[in-house]
């Protein structure tokens, strides 16, 4: 992971939160969560309804918060620059 990225963290209700992320660097998505990789592999839909994929970038990101925040979990964007590691990632 680069040193900036736009974030979004995702709160389960069990107390897990998962984050997925825009690597502003490299324009990849990735995940620190294994179980959602798989799922956001096969795209969300945004606030519109369409399918985003994770090669749209930052529209994914942000299709990604609209996803989670309809469907009830507390959700929150984050812009972070001088991140340096986040534990194990899986990339989207």
């Amino acid at each position: 992971m680069s040193e900036h990225a736009d974030i979004v963290a995702i709160h389960y209700p069990r107390g897990v939160t998962a984050l997925v992320w825009f690597d502003l660097e490299t324009g990849t998505i990735s995940t620190s969560h294994a179980g959602l990789q798989a799922a956001l592999h096969q795209g969300v839909r945004n606030w519109d309804g369409r399918l985003v994929r994770s090669d749209e970038g930052r529209v994914f990101l942000s299709a990604v918060y609209d996803h989670f925040f309809l469907s009830g979990y507390s959700v929150h964007w984050l812009s972070l620059s001088g991140l340096k590691e986040v534990g194990t990632t899986y990339r989207v």
